[in-house]
């Protein structure tokens, strides 16, 4: 599906209501931009991964971190031994 859009004065740009809609995104969603070196621009939904080992299952959010659960038993594990 292509969408022809004109880049806000802010340079922003709105996602139209059907081509969010099919993509599963909803207002608030935060959203990863992939420049390419072809000159195109990929958004992807964002997915919380793992600090420590990059995974994307299970995440938790510790403070401003988010840790799977293999990560977070392996590090309490070396903090309180």
């Amino acid at each position: 599906m292509v969408k022809f859009k004109k880049l806000s004065k802010t340079r922003g740009v709105t996602i139209p209501k059907d081509l969010a809609s099919w993509l599963d995104l909803s207002a608030g969603d935060a959203v990863e931009l992939d420049a390419r070196g072809d000159g195109s621009l990929v958004i992807t939904k964002h997915a919380n991964t793992c600090r420590f080992c990059g995974g994307a299952d299970n995440i938790k959010q510790f403070g401003d971190v988010y840790v799977c659960p293999v990560c977070a038993a392996r590090l309490h594990k070396e903090v309180c031994g």
